[in-house]
Order: structure tokens, then sequence, then C-alpha cells
């Protein structure tokens, strides 16, 4: 049984990492939108490598709430910050 410390921290990292994953699809639609290759081309790798790494962390996992807490909320916040990096990127 994990401990109320470690389901923390993993959740905490998840939580990390969604935020910079939804940042990064937020950067890429507007990539896309605007056709700037290089700019989708960089964030697709950034992505495609990010999301290898949460799929291994959460299949190697036994216990899986509190790593979805952790995904979905990074995920929503993600999304707002990202919106917001990409306006300033593309402004």
């Amino acid at each position: 049984m994990k401990t109320v410390q470690k389901k923390f921290n993993e959740a905490l990292l998840l939580f990390v990492i969604q935020i910079v994953l939804y940042g990064l699809l937020c950067v890429n639609y507007r990539a896309v939108a605007l056709t700037n290759y290089h700019e989708a081309a960089v964030s697709d790798f950034a992505i495609a490598t990010m999301n290898f790494f949460v799929i291994r962390k959460i299949a190697k996992s036994e216990e899986a709430l509190h790593q979805w807490i952790g995904y979905v909320l990074g995920s929503v916040v993600g999304s707002y910050l990202g919106i917001y990096v990409s306006v300033l990127i593309n402004t």
C-alpha cells in the first residue's frame, strides 16, 4: 500500500506534466491554425514525448484514483495557461 505522501507526489507530478502538455496542445493548435510549420513540428515532438512518459507512468501503477485527479486537474489548468501563452507567442 502506498503512503499518502507518495500518492500526493505522484498526483502532483501528473498535475505538472499535464499543465505543460495541455499548454503545448494549445500552442500547437494555434500553430496549425496559423500554418506555422516549425512551431507545430516542435510542439508535436514535445507532445508525443510527454505522452509516452505519461502512459508509461500510469501503466506501471496499481492504484489510479490519485493519478487521475492530478491528471485531470493539470489538464484543465494547462488549457487555461496554454491559451494565454499561445496568444502571447502569436501576437
